[in-house]
């Protein structure tokens, strides 16, 4: 007769199958990060991945949809932390610029870590047109952080607003717009170069949400012209 204390039990067999679910997740996220980062995103495949983890290439597909959610895969809790530090950053007090930089900062600082891997990432985030119904479940996720940036600006806007620092009475949302779109244009350029320094594309980013901020100050005729196409 078997010993009982020799039998697993369902609880013991399903943490058995958790941790081999987990550990295959553990290889394929690290598999899909080296081979990004040596071969590039648009040259690596979804089979060299799997060969890497020494998975089949089937198993791929449990974890992730396709190629860019694999990549999704790898950012998206290292966004979700850098999206955390960002909100306690835009409860302090202090000028308007100053905190959209210290909050686009930390972002800059993330993505010059590892630019063949940030420059696909970032340009999944400014593909506004992109239908994330039709995309894996860390590709939706990804995409579902962008409202979370608009909601997080519009909130900092609207506190400014009230406590009279900024005197335009737009929208929060649409003011939160502008500087999500200037930042999107300015990240992009800014990685588009070999070796992406963080200090130079914050100082750059600096001055256009500084001219966002201030405005363009327009005279008697400009002021008419725009008050004509409202």
């Amino acid at each position: 007769m078997k010993n009982p204390s020799a039998l697993s039990s369902p609880n013991q067999e399903l943490g058995l199958r958790e941790r081999a679910k987990l550990d295959k997740l553990r290889r394929i996220k690290q598999a899909a990060r080296d081979v990004f980062l040596e071969k590039g995103y648009d040259v690596a495949t979804t089979r060299e991945i799997a060969q890497r983890a020494e998975v089949a290439i089937g198993t791929i597909f449990v974890y992730a949809e396709d190629k860019l959610d694999l990549l999704m895969m790898i950012v998206n809790n290292d966004l979700d932390a850098v999206n955390d530090k960002g909100a306690r950053v835009l409860r302090r007090d202090g000028p308007l610029i100053d905190l959209l930089m210290a909050f686009f900062e930390l972002r800059y600082r993330y993505w010059a870590r590892h630019p063949q891997i940030s420059r696909p990432a970032v340009q999944a985030t400014s593909d506004f047109l992109a239908r994330s119904s039709d995309r894996g479940e860390e590709t939706r996720r990804f995409y579902a952080r962008r409202a979370n940036i608009y909601a997080m600006l519009a909130d900092v806007v609207r506190r400014k607003q009230e406590q009279k620092q900024i005197g335009s009475d737009a929208a929060p949302d649409l003011i939160a717009s502008l500087f999500v779109t200037i930042y999107l244009a300015e990240v992009r350029r800014w990685l588009s170069q070999p070796t992406p320094r963080p200090g130079v594309g914050l100082a750059s980013l600096r001055a256009l949400l500084r001219l966002a901020i201030e405005g363009l100050a327009p005279m008697a005729a400009e002021r008419q012209a725009l008050a004509s196409t409202d």
